[in-house]
């Protein structure tokens, strides 16, 4: 029988209550804590950690402490999220919608799918379009379009998101995803030690804050670590469970060590003329090109993780499942339903006019809301706020408003950026 707490649009696929009542207790067909960790650097440090020397020249030198501030309320989002889960008692619940339904109904579900699903499906399709870009100005010898290039980057990227089926699979590409990120900070720091001698950049001027920018600056920079989309996922894929809590705080302190290599060095070299890109800042020759390749690499291996986690909240939610279907029709179903999922990135990658500025405004809004604003709402109506000490609550109150804040200002920014592209697109 249906628990009666159960979402009705869940397919219901609970992680069973194990004899001795331990719904964390070890779970032997699973993976690593280290894949688990991959997975997250892979999908939070991305490509958005070029663009942190820039975010510091719109703020100022107090976008490293933002940046900090930024890590400590992910962090503690993240950990909140996963109390959600287990709120009752009785079962995991399955899915981040999962959460917004036993919170607050359908609606709250609904909410959730609002922000969620757009996110999860278009960040890959974004890394279609820079993946395409990337190799059409980088293979310049052959002519090939930039969209026979997204093609040919969606055809990469629907190998492995076909044949591995959850993230514990698909964990493995996501050890060779955070490397790459790595390697693009090394490039990113090398170029800027360069530069700093260079007498081009010898009149760059810095501030410790610029205060009408730094609405903008507190945008940019919380929108680092928005991994909230695939965390149910992950800790799902963890063999130890109960190592979540570690797993996270390393895997975000690990990348904002990334943000900082990149970002204090960009910002010291290159000051008020930092470009984001800071590529586009750097020495032009073989270093800058092999963190291009890597910037590529990156998002390639990176595409198949989010979209794992979209297929996975659909199957469950359309029945397409072992327990319905046996193990053979499982496979076809999903094989279909994955190509199609794949076919339509790369169709939205190649056809969706100014596709990534209406990224950006989703982005603005669901980034912020689904990393600060709902695990902190979901937590205080599944569990209570009043264990919770006055200073926890007040944390609670400056994280929900820096996610308000950094929503509003994201999504005029990125408001403003559709109108120019609208308003240029009539003018020609």
């Amino acid at each position: 029988m249906r628990d009666e707490n159960t979402p009705l649009l869940s397919n219901n696929n609970h992680i069973e209550t194990h004899s001795n009542g331990d719904l964390l207790a070890e779970r032997p067909n699973q993976g690593s804590s280290l894949k688990a960790f991959a997975n997250i650097v892979c999908v939070v440090a991305g490509t958005g950690t070029l663009g942190l020397p820039y975010a510091l020249k719109l703020g100022g030198w107090i976008g490293v402490g933002i940046l900090i501030f930024s890590l400590f309320m992910a962090l503690y989002t993240s950990i909140l999220l996963m109390r959600c889960l287990y709120y009752n008692g009785k079962y995991r619940l399955t899915s981040y919608p999962d959460i917004g339904f036993h919170a607050f109904g359908r609606a709250g579900s609904i909410a959730v799918w609002a922000f969620y699903a757009p996110l999860i499906i278009g960040a890959p399709i974004m890394y279609l379009i820079l993946s395409g870009t990337e190799l059409k100005n980088l293979i310049t010898g052959v002519d090939i379009s930039a969209r026979t290039w997204i093609w040919i980057s969606t055809a990469i990227v629907a190998v492995p998101f076909i044949l591995m089926k959850t993230l514990k699979e698909v964990a493995i590409m996501s050890i060779f995803g955070a490397l790459a990120t790595v390697v693009l900070v090394i490039v990113a720091v090398r170029g800027s030690i360069v530069d700093h001698s260079n007498p081009i950049y010898s009149d760059v001027s810095h501030d410790f804050v610029i205060l009408p920018n730094l609405p903008i600056a507190i945008a940019s920079i919380s929108f680092c670590f928005s991994g909230n989309i695939v965390y149910v996922h992950v800790e799902e894929s963890m063999r130890y469970p109960k190592s979540w809590n570690k797993v996270v705080a390393a895997a975000l302190g690990s990348c904002t060590v990334l943000y900082l290599a990149t970002a204090i060095p960009g910002y010291f070299t290159y000051g008020d003329r930092a470009l984001s890109p800071i590529l586009a800042n750097l020495p032009k020759d073989i270093f800058t090109n092999i963190g291009t390749i890597f910037i590529i690499a990156h998002v390639i291996l990176a595409a198949p993780i989010l979209l794992t986690t979209f297929a996975l909240e659909v199957e469950r939610r359309i029945g397409i499942t072992v327990r319905l279907h046996g193990e053979a029709m499982e496979r076809v179903y999903r094989t279909l339903f994955r190509l199609f999922v794949a076919g339509f990135c790369g169709a939205i990658a190649c056809i969706v006019p100014y596709f990534g500025d209406f990224l950006s405004l989703l982005g603005a809004l669901g980034n912020c809301t689904l990393i600060y604003v709902l695990p902190i709402l979901c937590y205080f109506k599944l569990i209570g706020w009043r264990q919770m000490r006055w200073y926890e609550l007040a944390w609670c109150a400056f994280i929900v408003v820096i996610g308000i804040l950094s929503a509003t200002i994201g999504s005029i920014d990125a408001i403003k950026a559709l109108k120019r592209d609208f308003e240029n697109d009539s003018g020609n």
